[in-house]
């Protein structure tokens, strides 16, 4: 019984999940699927809609449909969990003006 109480702690980290910052090529991954999906983006291009998604640098991404450019940065969201909680990163879309040729 006694090696059972000692591998406890063990067996509980190994089956608990975890809440860490997410590996940067999932972290974009995301980015760009809440780009795509944005209803606010979307809308900025009406039935063009988005040809592509160019990644300008770190949280800043320009957004192409039709004969026009939107700018998108990443910002912080406000956490919604307890002070010391590790996790996926929250995140808002922050657009900026559109631009046509």
């Amino acid at each position: 019984m006694r090696p059972f109480i000692l591998a406890l702690p063990l067996i509980l980290a190994t089956v608990l999940p975890a809440f860490a910052a997410l590996p940067p090529q999932y972290q974009r991954q995301k980015e760009l699927l809440a780009i795509v999906e944005s209803e606010a983006v979307n809308e900025e291009f009406g039935m063009d809609g988005i040809e592509s998604v160019e990644y300008l640098g770190e949280d800043r991404y320009r957004v192409t449909g039709g004969n026009c450019t939107l700018d998108v940065t990443i910002v912080d969201a406000p956490s919604t969990h307890p002070a010391g909680f590790t996790g996926p990163r929250e995140f808002a879309l922050e657009l900026g003006e559109t631009a046509c040729n």
